[in-house]
């Protein structure tokens, strides 16, 4: 009969230990928060306090030591996955630039301390700077709590970590190697061939086999997950197995499977929770059992102690000073940089366990270094802390462009299959500082059976509330009833206030005049705000690449900056690159545009040399893994021709298998500021209307139309002209059936002007389906802004919104009555 008490310590009961352990997680960070410590750092102290050199509760055996692993190698993986690898891309020299001076000027100082001062041997010394040059992510859940990863010194921090760890590991190899006298040119070379191996394995075989995987697995409850943290673990062993540590493999496999996990999505939701309420904690409260008191009575251990921690402070200090001086970083985000990066454990831990083990170090050493872990551990998370707030109300207070307004996205389900997929998209195009919840809806259409669809779409707002909070994405679920589908989306969006609206298309088309089908016409023809009308035939996060076509004109539009934010935010949340492809002649001017929304991403772009072309384009340029967008447009509007309504057709017929999506950029003007110089009511005159033209080319009708200009001579007319006719070329300005819209920014005019003429007989224009029954010329000054030029630009193409106009406007007799016209027809 075994007499032990339970309650004997160290406890042995599983259950018990674990119970201990649980509690610690739960008490220590909300006890040390009334100091105004981070959590982090409660758990070290907790586990110090619980640990064997103070309360004796827990002893750190291989039970603990196991979790302890299994949570800095969580901890290595989620700062691999968080990383923003477009944000990264941008800084790749700047991160290597930053790890190598952070791991360089601790290791000189210690090298040069070791062997003058504490009388360490070569070796011994170049473990020591080992150590120090190393850093542990310890308070990176602290900077992604407070919303900062994505910010460029955060991120170049991160970075820098695999340089610094790989670097420490690195001489820890080549010490280690020479100790045992493995110091041939035969250990190198096999010591490179399997860490060569090792990564080009990793490179090949995991981000394929993670596409396929999502592609093809349906989840059944965590199977997601569970295929993350197989990943995982077998790529830190495999990373051990190549002469590599396991916390390089696990942050290795972060990195490649980044791309899969959108930040706001599910499944990353689900990482993040599992380590932070448990692997993470384990290994924090690991780390601070370590701590041995007794040894605390010894002199040299709280001299080598203050000496190792002068030489991580001062290195790191030192290093990110210097990159905050070099860069013009903010003094907080210098501070935040110093706290990632000063914290002591993982690889600091390996090569010092390592070192004693070979006869480096000796217990007084190896508690030293114990002692400065938990010195770093303290002040680290604190700064980061501190500071971080700071640094995140910098990111707030950032100047805002128009396309900023907050949104509220409407996202309309009515196929449960293609449900998640839509709700995914509305997490990654939403902005999170705008603070609204994503509205999914369903509408019933009114009849006998009304009840029957009204339970089978709360069904399935059922499972987009579930799928949202498992994103931790605020949702606001609605219900509409009405006789027309249409219409009760209309309606709620109205309600609502909606700036977004996310819809599904299967690629079916009932006639051949409408684009997309009677529901998603409908819509377009009543709605004024952003619209993306998704064709999704994989997981979103599958993509690697974004590419998105521009056609002629659509920068112009008042909704470009807000739609093409919303590409810029799903392409940062998706991990991918994007490919901009826009003319040649408008090229310039795109990319001008586009450079100067944020968020800031490395853009590749494309030019062809006519619109048309872009079909070719694609069959030369696509690939298996790319997500199609079309920047379209609405009849009526400036950069709206015929052939944009033909092209998803055209598209979904010839690639069955893409995923693409057609948005419709917001015509909701969203400035503050309204200019009544770039109204069109005020630009149209009598003196500037003429009618019953009889004219049978483009060039001299807009001859005519500015003869006797008094603002132009008639050489210049001829220059203007001959520019109007050149850029129509590739793309003809056909704003509707029959209507023509030519633009120029140009010097030679002193003040804005709107030329009107109308052709009954209709003027024939190369490459345009319809003949020109009414042109509309537009003249603004150079010193008019591009801004006021474009809201004078839409306002001009608003004035014709019907046939019945144009057909009127055909038999005018009188200046007079073509300007009620084209003012009465304004919407």
């Amino acid at each position: 009969m075994n007499d032990t008490s339970p309650f004997e310590v160290p406890f042995s009961d599983p259950v018990l230990i674990f119970a201990v352990v649980m509690l610690v997680i739960l008490l220590a960070p909300l006890a040390i928060k009334r100091l105004k410590i981070p959590g982090l750092v409660g758990l070290i102290l907790a586990g110090a306090l619980v640990g064997p050199s103070l309360l004796g509760f827990l002893e750190r055996d291989s039970t603990i030591d196991l979790l302890g692993t299994v949570g800095l190698l969580y901890l290595m993986f989620m700062a691999g996955l968080s990383i923003d690898l477009n944000q990264f891309e941008k800084l790749r020299n700047k991160s290597i630039g930053f790890g190598l001076l952070s791991f360089s000027l601790p290791m000189g100082g210690a090298y040069l301390m070791g062997v003058h001062l504490l009388g360490f041997s070569g070796s011994t010394s170049l473990l020591l700077g080992s150590i120090v040059g190393s850093h542990t992510l310890l308070a990176y859940p602290i900077a992604e709590r407070l919303g900062i990863t994505k910010n460029i010194p955060v991120t170049m921090a991160l970075g820098g970590t695999l340089v610094t760890d790989t670097l420490s590991l690195g001489v820890l190899a080549v010490i280690a190697a020479s100790s045992e006298g493995q110091t041939g040119i035969g250990y190198w070379i096999m010591f490179a061939s399997q860490v060569a191996l090792f990564i080009t394995a990793a490179i090949l075989i995991i981000p394929r086999l993670a596409r396929w995987f999502f592609r093809n697995v349906k989840y059944e409850n965590n199977t997601d997950f569970v295929f993350m943290v197989a990943v995982l673990f077998t790529t830190a062993f495999l990373a051990e197995v190549a002469g590599l540590a396991s916390i390089i493999g696990a942050f290795f496999a972060g990195l490649l499977l980044n791309r899969f996990v959108p930040g706001t999505g599910t499944l990353m939701s689900r990482v993040q929770f599992v380590g932070n309420a448990l692997f993470i904690p384990f290994f924090l409260i690991s780390v601070g059992m370590l701590v041995d008191v007794e040894v605390l009575g010894s002199l040299e251990v709280w001299i080598q102690s203050f000496l190792f921690t002068l030489l991580v402070f001062s290195g790191k200090g030192l290093a990110a000073w210097l990159t905050r001086v070099a860069l013009k970083q903010s003094a907080e985000e210098g501070w935040v940089v110093f706290g990632l990066t000063t914290p002591q454990s993982a690889a600091t831990l390996a090569v010092t366990l390592v070192g004693y083990d070979l006869g480096f170090f000796d217990s007084t050493a190896v508690n030293a270094v114990v002692m400065m872990i938990l010195y770093t551990c303290l002040v680290g998370p604190w700064l980061v802390e501190k500071y971080g707030r700071m640094v995140a109300i910098q990111e707030e207070e950032k100047p805002y462009e128009p396309s900023d307004a907050p949104q509220r996205i409407l996202v309309p389900l009515a196929n449960p299959e293609t449900s998640d997929a839509l709700m995914d998209i509305a997490f990654m195009v939403r902005d999170a500082k705008s603070g609204q919840a994503v509205y999914p809806l369903t509408v019933a259409r009114d009849g006998n059976d009304v009840e029957a669809q009204v339970a089978k779409g709360e069904k399935m707002l059922s499972h987009a509330v579930i799928h949202a909070a498992a994103a931790e994405v605020p949702v606001t679920p609605i219900t509409r009833v009405d006789l027309n589908i249409a219409r009760g989306i209309v309606r709620a969006i109205r309600e609502l206030r909606i700036s977004n609206v996310i819809i599904g298309w299967n690629g079916e088309v009932s006639t051949k005049r409408r684009i997309f089908g009677s529901i998603l016409d409908q819509l377009l023809e009543d709605l004024n705000e952003l619209v993306m009308v998704s064709k999704i035939e994989r997981p979103i996060n599958t993509f690697d690449r974004m590419i998105l076509a521009i056609p002629p004109y659509a920068a112009l539009e008042n909704g470009f900056a807000e739609a093409i934010r919303s590409m810029k935010l799903m392409v940062g949340q998706i991990g991918g690159s994007l490919v901009v492809v826009s003319t040649e002649d408008r090229g310039s001017f795109v990319s001008g545009r586009i450079e100067k929304i944020r968020p800031d991403l490395d853009i590749q772009y494309e030019q062809i040399q006519a619109w048309a072309d872009l079909p070719r384009w694609l069959d030369e340029n696509r690939q298996e893994s790319d997500l199609f967008v079309l920047l379209s447009a609405r009849e009526g509007t400036l950069s709206w021709r015929p052939g944009l309504d033909r092209l998803p057709r055209v598209i979904a017929q010839r690639y069955p298998e893409l995923s693409f999506i057609t948005v419709y950029p917001s015509e909701v003007d969203r400035s503050e500021k309204r200019s009544t110089s770039s109204e069109s009511n005020f630009l149209l005159s009598e003196e500037r209307v003429k009618i019953q033209l009889d004219c049978e080319q483009l060039g001299p009708m807009l001859t005519h139309l500015l003869e006797n200009e008094p603002a132009i001579g008639d050489v210049e007319v001829d220059r203007i002209v001959k520019r109007l006719v050149e850029s129509s070329d590739g793309y003809n300005p056909e704003v509707m059936p029959g209507v023509f819209l030519y633009e120029s920014h140009t010097s030679k005019v002193t003040e804005q002007i709107l030329h009107v003429g109308i052709s009954p007989k209709g003027v024939k224009v190369d490459r345009a389906a319809h003949p020109a029954h009414l042109v509309l010329l537009l003249l603004s000054p150079k010193e008019i802004s591009v801004q006021d030029h474009l809201e004078a630009l839409n306002a001009t193409a608003k004035l014709v919104h019907s046939s019945e106009v144009v057909e009127s406007l055909k038999k005018v007799k009188d200046p007079k009555e073509v300007i009620r016209l084209l003012t009465s027809g304004r919407t």
